[in-house]
């Protein structure tokens, strides 16, 4: 009787492995299992990232908001194409940049004062530079009166 319950078994499991088969040979339900995702990990090729790339993220992230439009726009866009090329003591360079108040960055990345010494690095000559150079190309009208750089803007 052991042994009939066994064969009865094992006719069970095979008969529900080829409905199984017939099931996943249909296109339909192939494409449905091709779009579950089990689990939330990082995909096998995440040792490809670079050691910095989470503060270079939470970098792009805090250089986009802010809370005044114009250094969101200057700084991220300035963050999201220069980020990548930066290593890490530059990184550190750029959190502090971001440390420094609105107001007061916004007069020294449009030229209206120096750069205090105490806030002066390479990466914020860097980003000063560099907008200095997209304003003066992006500017459709040039102004009469020369450079827009020192200007202060009310």
């Amino acid at each position: 009787s052991a042994a009939r319950a066994s064969t009865a078994e094992t006719a069970a499991l095979e008969a529900s492995i080829t409905m199984l088969r017939r099931a996943a040979s249909r296109p339909l339900l192939r494409t449905l299992q091709a779009q579950v995702r089990y689990n939330q990990q990082a995909t096998a090729d995440s040792y490809k990232y670079d050691a910095n790339d989470k503060l270079r993220r939470a970098l792009i992230y805090r250089s986009k908001q802010r809370g005044w439009l114009e250094i969101d726009i200057m700084l991220g866009r300035w963050a999201s194409d220069n980020l990548h090329k930066l290593d890490e003591a530059q990184l550190l360079q750029f959190e502090v940049v971001l440390k420094q108040e609105n107001p007061d960055l916004f007069k020294w990345l449009t030229g209206q004062q120096a750069v205090p010494k105490e806030a002066d690095s390479d990466v914020m000559r860097m980003i000063c530079r560099d907008v200095i150079r997209a304003v003066d190309d992006n500017a459709t009208v040039k102004s009469e009166a020369g450079s827009w750089e020192g200007k202060v803007w009310e």
